[in-house]
Order: structure tokens, then C-alpha cells, then sequence
């Protein structure tokens, strides 16, 4: 085979792992219902708690090909198109989503993480901007204020980030977003940098603050540090296999950049 056929055509093979009982139970129902589009949604999750990404993207493939005005679909399936680092896949199927289903909150966010990840900072403002309009609770406002706040930071625009910062206090519940909330009063100033990575913590977490970190140094002109933060969690993605955590995600194209 032609290196350049190689290269252009994604190969049919498919990873040996077997599937677990959630997603046998789905196979199973499709073979009654192989037109049900909502059952395929169902199998692309069950694959994706897998780790089974690409094959996930396949199951929502076919259920956008049943219904191809079904926004929810757009909105997982380009979820997964992250988590297999396909960034542009990824952003035309939320910007697809933004259109179906407008009121989503996950869309726009991810949709604003797609554009960040494009360095399309521009654009990833506007996304991150309705997010934050369509944001009701202290958790989701904590997540989206950490990311639109580095993307406004990027940009240059102090004013803003300043006051977006403002919104952020200690009283609030972060709920599972806590790495975003130390990362946020780091950011105000409000808790030493290296506090971050102190104690024990899950690896999401680990790579989620790390990146927090590594941006916190970028932006105080410690660049050797801020380089050295993202390699390790680079490092540290790649040994607990979460190569579609965000932080994951930010660190490796912020590296290849620098690179």
C-alpha cells in the first residue's frame, strides 16, 4: 500500500477490546430497531465510558444519518471528535448543534472549547460569551469562567477578564469543578500557584490544574516553568490514558505551538 493511501484512508480496524454488557444489551435491541436513532446515541455513550471514542463517533454517525436535524446527536458525537483530537470535526458539529438545539449550555461550551483549541480565540469569545448567558448554576458558572477567562487573557482583553473574575467568590459550589475553582483564585490571586498541585488528587484533576498552572506561568512571563508544566501533563495524560481530558487537550496544542 502507497504511503499517501496510508495516510488519507482511515483504516477498518477496529480495537479487539470486548465490549462490556451495557453495549452488548444495545447491540442486542438494534438488531430489532437498526433505525432507531436514539438507540444508536445510546450505544456511542456506552462506548465512550469504554474509552472506545472512535468507535462511539461511528454509533452517532448513524444516528445523525436517521435523523439529521436531531441536535443532541451533533453535540456528543462532537464531544468525541475531541476526545480523538479531530478539533475541526469537532467544531462543525457544535456549531451544527448551536443551530438545532440553541438553549444548550454544553454546546456552546464545548463549541467555545473547539474554537480555543483551534487558537480561534476570536471566535471561541463569542461561544464562551453565550455559554455564559445561558449559565445558571454556581458549578457551570465556575467552568465556564475559568476557560473564557484565559481565552479573554489571550486576546487581550483585561477589562473584561477582570470583571468576569469578579462573579467568582469563595462561597460558591463548585461541585465537581473544583480544579476549575482553585484555578480561578490562583487566578484572582487569591491562593499561591504551586498550592495546585498539592496533596493528593485525581489524575483528571492533576492534568486539569496542571494546565491551570502552566497557563498561570505563561501569563507571569515564567515561560521555562509554564513549558515544563505542560510537558508533564502531557506526561501524565499518557500514563493514566485520559488523552481527551481538556486540560490534556489544551496542553498538547499549546506545546506543539510552542514546539
Amino acid at each position: 500500500m502507497s504511503v499517501i493511501r496510508e495516510y488519507e484512508v482511515t483504516t477498518r480496524n477496529r480495537s479487539d477490546l470486548e465490549h462490556n454488557e451495557t453495549v452488548q444489551e444495545l447491540e442486542a435491541k438494534l438488531l430489532a430497531a437498526p433505525y432507531d436513532g436514539d438507540l444508536w446515541m445510546e450505544r456511542g455513550l456506552a462506548l465512550s465510558r469504554q474509552s472506545l471514542y472512535r468507535s462511539a463517533v461511528e454509533s452517532y454517525s448513524r444516528a445523525i444519518a436517521l435523523n439529521p436535524f436531531k441536535g443532541i446527536y451533533y453535540r456528543h458525537r462532537g464531544h468525541r471528535f475531541l476526545s480523538i483530537h479531530r478539533f475541526e470535526d469537532a467544531c462543525a458539529d457544535f456549531t451544527m448543534a448551536s443551530r438545532l438545539i440553541p438553549d444548550n449550555w454544553d454546546v456552546w461550551y464545548h463549541l467555545g472549547l473547539s474554537w480555543f483549541l483551534l487558537a480561534d480565540y476570536a471566535q471561541a469569545h463569542l461561544a464562551y460569551r453565550r455559554c455564559l448567558e445561558l449559565t445558571n448554576s454556581d458549578d457551570k458558572l465556575i467552568a465556564i469562567a475559568d476557560w473564557l477567562w484565559i481565552t479573554l487573557k489571550r486576546l487581550g482583553l483585561e477589562e473584561e477578564a477582570q470583571e468576569l473574575l469578579g462573579k467568582i467568590n469563595s462561597s460558591m459550589d463548585p461541585g465537581e469543578n473544583i480544579a476549575y475553582f482553585n484555578r480561578l483564585h490562583v487566578y484572582k490571586g487569591e491562593m499561591p500557584p504551586e498550592r495546585l498541585l498539592e496533596g493528593e488528587g485525581t489524575a483528571i484533576n492533576i492534568v486539569t490544574m496542571g494546565f491551570g498552572l502552566a497557563n498561570y506561568y505563561r501569563l507571569s512571563g515564567e515561560k521555562a516553568k509554564a513549558r515544563e508544566m505542560l510537558q508533564e501533563v502531557i506526561r501524565q495524560g499518557d500514563v493514566n490514558n485520559i488523552f481527551g481530558a481538556f486540560g490534556y487537550l489544551a496542553a498538547m496544542v499549546d506545546l506543539e505551538r510552542w514546539e
